[in-house]
Formats: C-alpha cells, structure tokens, sequence
C-alpha cells in the first residue's frame, strides 16, 4: 500500500493509518480520479464517516466521504432489480463507463433528459459542470426538432428539460419549447434567469408556448454566494426573473448549488424563501457540489453529502423540515438523492405529505422486481409533474361551472411543496453501481442517451470522460 494515500481531489496526504481502515460495508467498483481506470472498491465505516475506498496501482489509494451522519447509512436501502426493456444504443466494447449510450448493462429507463441547445452562456462562473461559454453556431431548430422527436420516440413520455449553456440565448427558444411540449409531458427550463428578468414578454411567450416550469439556478440569499460560485452580484436579478415568472403564470423551482465553508450556512434561508414566494416556486432543489467541468471550489473541504444537506436544513430551518421525513427516491439508486413532500399552509408551515415507509418508496430488504424497478421511474416522472408545474385550470365536467372538488383539488395543487436533494458524482466520488442506476440523461448527438455523472465527469487533470466536442 502508497504511503501517500488521497482524500478527495486535494490531492493532500490521508496518512497510512486509517485511510483503508474501518468496517467493511460492501463492495463495488469505482474509478482513478487520476486516470479513470476502473477499480474494485469497497464501502467502509469509520466512525460517522462511510468512505468509498479504491487503490489505483499508478496513483496510490484513494479514500473519499460518501455519506456522513443521520440517517445511518446502512438504513437508507432501497435494493433494485435492473429494469426491464431498457432501450440498447450501444454495444460492449471497454464496458461501464465507457460505452454509455445507452449500454447493455445500464439498469434504468430515462425519466429526465436533458436536451442542451447551446454552449454559449451569458455568464462565465467560476463553478461550472458543464463548462459553458464559447462562441459556437446555434443549432437551427429543425434539427433541434428532429433530435427532439428522436428522444421522444426512444425515452417515452420522460420529462424534457431545455438545458445548456443558457438555453435563454438561442434565438429559436419559443419554438423550440412549443415543438418540445407537444410531444413530452412536462418540459422545465434550466437557465440562470437573466434573460427572464432582463426581457420583457420573454417568460410569458414561454408560458404560452407551454413551458410547465423553471428550473432557476438560485445560490443563496446573499450576493455572497453569487459572487463566489457564478462571479458577479445577482440576488436582485434572480428575485426579477421570479417575479417575471409570476407575473407569466409560470412556477419556480429554485435549484442552488452548495458547497461547504461557502453557502452551507444559507439553506435554511433559501428554504424559508423559497417557501415565501409559494404557491410560483414550487420547490427547492438542491444540488451539492461536484468535482466536474470548470470548478475553483474543488477539494474535499468543501464536499456535502446527502445526510449533511438534510441536517444543516433541519437545524437552519428551526426545524420546519426534519430528517426523518425524507425518503430515498423510487426511480434512480437510493444513495443518489432525497425527497420530502409537504402542503404549505397560509402561515408558511409544511405539513409532511410523505414520509419514508410510504407506498410510493419501498424500502425493504428485498429486491424489486425488474417490472417495479421500471414502475418506478413512471412514478417519478408522475410525482415530478405533480410536484412542479403549474396548477391546472379548472376544467368542469360537461361544461358545467366548477364546483367544490373541482376547487378543492386545484387549492390542494397550490399549496404543494417539495424539498429535494441530488447527490452528483464526480471522479472521486463515482460508483458504478449507481451509475448503472441512473434515470437523468443527457441527450448527446445524433442518438445517444448519456447518464447524467458520466456526461459530466472529468478527471483531476480536467480531461472529459465524454467530451462535449466528440
């Protein structure tokens, strides 16, 4: 075993003591943060720590913090079978991760894809996964629309999210949303939301071409936050877009990316905002930062995992959420996020809808079966659309005029509230276990679905495992 032994992408010595000690969890594999080669891994315990412990021959041990506190980690089990009738667009050749495309042992359906338009960006942040910015030509839309119509036809009725670069930027966005709501049932903009703030009109002939929500990238609640991750002040300009929304008939969901020692001190704030500016945004979804793109927060110090996210939530919120109201997703790997669903009242309290035993989440020892494990990723895609668009019109029977239910049921739909959570791998965090499991999807040209982590990953030296240019 190296003497110099690594924790995280600080490269810093663990010391040869207790880098590989602890108790054995499990097994899987895992990757070289250096050079990507594929290695056995095991899952181990050291206090309140569970490390995800590889060792490269060339590069020497690596030992990274996956999961830290409340709830126990080996309590968080939901075991999957892989799903049945996953679509195949690529054969074996290295093997995982190396053939995504969709490959043979990829274990789940899309319920997520991600459908970037451009690489152009209004912004250059210091923190980006995708590493925007650029220059390069705008798609036109009839190709656009052909991909659109290829996704559709190989993922189903998934949801579509219209993703960049800042997808604001292409000049044939408001067509581009109408083709995509025609054929997905629920179609999310990811943008930084100047645009929305900066144009006016531009949201509302969003809404009218059937845009179902916003996915508003929003860090904090101080300009801070803004400056550190994106580079500039921005918290007026983020509160314009929601109010543009709004006004738009358009529902927020607000989606921070966190990082220790920088914002993990605002959640409870961005929580207690979020839930202020209800029934237009509709959740919050946070997103704890990786080790990807172009990054100048790496290093250990500043990693959260999925437990440390819903504590500091549950302590900086005065306890309007609390830990054990969350419960592990029904469509991707357990470990890779967590949810709480709430009824906002007029006072601003959140009544849990859900909790961790419920129907909709299993969590029992067995296995899934391949049929449940593909049920799963319809729930998700059910429970998203439910959670973050846009209350229906009232549509009455027959043309008669609304009636009680009618109204009870779109009030019901207003007071709807989610938290949730997404735990993003990296090089030095990635387990091929999850990321066979994994229902985000990028959308990659001319045919090729791609898993979320994988799309993204790079190694420490910043080479692409699939870079965007190939």
């Amino acid at each position: 075993m190296n003497d110099t032994q690594r924790s995280g992408d600080s490269a810093e010595p663990l010391g040869p003591p207790q880098a590989d000690g602890g108790e054995k969890i499990s097994t899987t594999e895992s990757l070289c943060p250096v050079c990507l080669a594929v290695l056995p891994a095991e899952i181990r315990r050291r206090g309140e720590d569970v490390l995800l412990v590889r060792e490269c021959p060339e590069h020497g041990l690596f030992a990274e913090a996956i999961w830290r506190g409340e709830p126990r980690f080996e309590s968080w089990q939901r075991p999957k079978s892989p799903a049945a009738g996953v679509k195949i667009h690529r054969e074996h050749d290295r093997g995982c991760p190396f053939d995504c495309g969709l490959c043979p042992e990829h274990a789940q359906h899309p319920c997520t894809v991600l459908f970037e338009i451009t690489s152009r960006c209004n912004l250059r942040c210091p923190v980006c996964f995708a590493d925007s910015g650029g220059d390069a030509p705008f798609p036109p839309l009839a190709a656009l629309a052909e991909h659109l119509r290829w996704v559709r036809e190989q993922a189903g009725e998934v949801v579509l999210q219209l993703s960049g670069g800042e997808p604001t930027l292409h000049p044939d966005l408001v067509p581009l949303t109408a083709e995509a709501a025609r054929l997905f049932p629920g179609v999310q903009l990811n943008t930084n939301g100047l645009r929305l703030a900066e144009e006016p009109g531009l949201a509302r002939r969003l809404a009218g071409a059937g845009l179902s929500w916003v996915f508003l990238q929003f860090d904090g609640v101080s300009d801070r936050s803004f400056e550190i991750i994106r580079g500039r002040k921005l918290l007026d300009i983020k509160m314009a877009a929601i109010e543009a929304c709004a006004r738009a008939g358009l529902s927020v969901v607000l989606a921070p990316t966190v990082a220790a020692q920088v914002n993990d001190h605002e959640l409870g704030g961005l929580l207690r905002l979020a839930v202020s500016l209800a029934p237009t945004v509709r959740g919050l979804h946070i997103q704890p930062m990786t080790s990807a793109g172009r990054n100048s927060l790496t290093g250990a110090a500043h990693r959260l995992t999925l437990p440390e996210v819903l504590g500091k939530l549950a302590e900086q919120s005065g306890g309007l959420v609390q830990p054990e109201q969350a419960f592990p997703p029904s469509c991707e790997h357990e470990r890779c996020s967590f949810h709480l669903r709430y009824r906002r009242t007029a006072s601003g309290d959140l009544i849990p809808l859900s909790h961790n035993n419920s129907c909709c989440c299993k969590t029992t020892d067995a296995p899934s079966s391949p049929e449940e494990t593909a049920a799963g990723r319809d729930r998700s895609v059910a429970v998203t659309l439910r959670s973050w668009q846009g209350p229906a019109p009232l549509i009455p029977m027959a043309g008669a005029k609304p009636d009680a239910l009618d109204e009870f049921l779109a009030q019901a739909r207003r007071e709807t509230f989610s938290v949730t959570c997404m735990a993003f791998q990296d090089a030095w965090t990635a387990d091929l276990a999850r990321l066979r499991g994994c229902c985000v999807h990028i959308f990659r040209p001319p045919n090729r679905f791609l898993p979320f982590c994988a799309a993204n990953l790079t190694a420490a030296d910043g080479r692409a495992l699939y870079p965007r240019h190939e």
